[in-house]
């Protein structure tokens, strides 16, 4: 969804429901274009602020200790600037799916960066860390230690996920899956699509763990050497890709619903 070409289609579901369908009303609902986000804006602030903050810490007790530790930090510098300076760019604009020519170069740049501030984050690590040291890394204001930049890159690269997930109604999702599907016809519907999607959404929640693991701890052979040196870019993408998904599936459920009701009136 984020690097091919498609054409948008029209495709508002409530239109194919009668007026006296109680669904219809919450479909219009999410087929209207919001600007009160709470959730959204509370992670993507939150979470930066809380970077932010790690970052001073971090930097305040660990600059000058050594040539590694400049260079991490160095590194963390370079990174949570870039995820601000992203975050000012894509905030609350539908970079999820667009046709916008603009958007879609912002959205290759970051993806790029994103990789390479990766790979550069986890070149710079050494030694491991246990399950409970790494859940402890997270937490600036209870421990430092030379992990500390890895747990920064994650807080900061999850605000940054959360960010360019924006989208201003949960039709604009729908209509990218809508889309894709009748421009390249893979599936016999678009509901099968997303349907698929479900089944990534799934990987993804059991691949964060291990991800976050290979992110703390060094790799034993080159395919888990792939894994670590993208395990933050990996953390960070599945975040846009994710919310598309779930929020298709709402809005496809929505009307699924809607239509199981009317059949059922009418077999009544």
């Amino acid at each position: 969804m984020f690097f091919k070409s498609y054409n948008i289609y029209e495709n508002k579901l409530s239109e194919k429901l009668s007026d006296d369908n109680p669904y219809k009303k919450k479909l219009i609902e999410m087929e209207t274009p919001s600007e009160k986000h709470p959730i959204y804006t509370g992670l993507v602030w939150g979470l930066l602020i809380y970077s932010w903050i790690f970052f001073i810490v971090l930097l305040y007790k660990q600059i000058n200790l050594s040539a590694l530790y400049n260079l991490k930090m160095a590194i963390s510098t370079g990174s949570i600037i870039f995820v601000t300076l992203s975050i000012w760019i894509c905030y609350k604009k539908d970079y999820l799916v667009t046709i916008n020519p603009i958007y879609r170069r912002n959205s290759y740049i970051i993806f790029v960066l994103a990789v390479i501030f990766s790979i550069l984050i986890e070149a710079a690590d050494s030694g491991s860390a246990t399950k409970t040291e790494i859940i402890e890394t997270f937490f600036f204001f209870h421990t430092i230690n030379p992990k500390s930049y890895i747990a920064l890159a994650i807080v900061a690269f999850m605000a940054l996920g959360v960010a360019i997930g924006y989208y201003s109604c949960p039709y604009e999702i729908y209509r990218g899956f809508y889309s894709v599907h009748q421009t390249y016809k893979e599936y016999k519907t678009e509901r099968i699509f997303i349907n698929k999607g479900i089944k990534f959404l799934f990987l993804s929640i059991l691949a964060f763990f291990p991800l976050l693991y290979a992110a703390f701890n060094p790799a034993k052979d080159s395919f888990a050497s792939l894994m670590k040196n993208v395990s933050i870019f990996a953390i960070f993408g599945t975040f846009p890709l994710c919310i598309s998904i779930l929020i298709g599936k709402k809005y496809d459920k929505c009307f699924e619903r809607a239509t199981k009701l009317r059949k059922n009136t009418k077999d009544d």
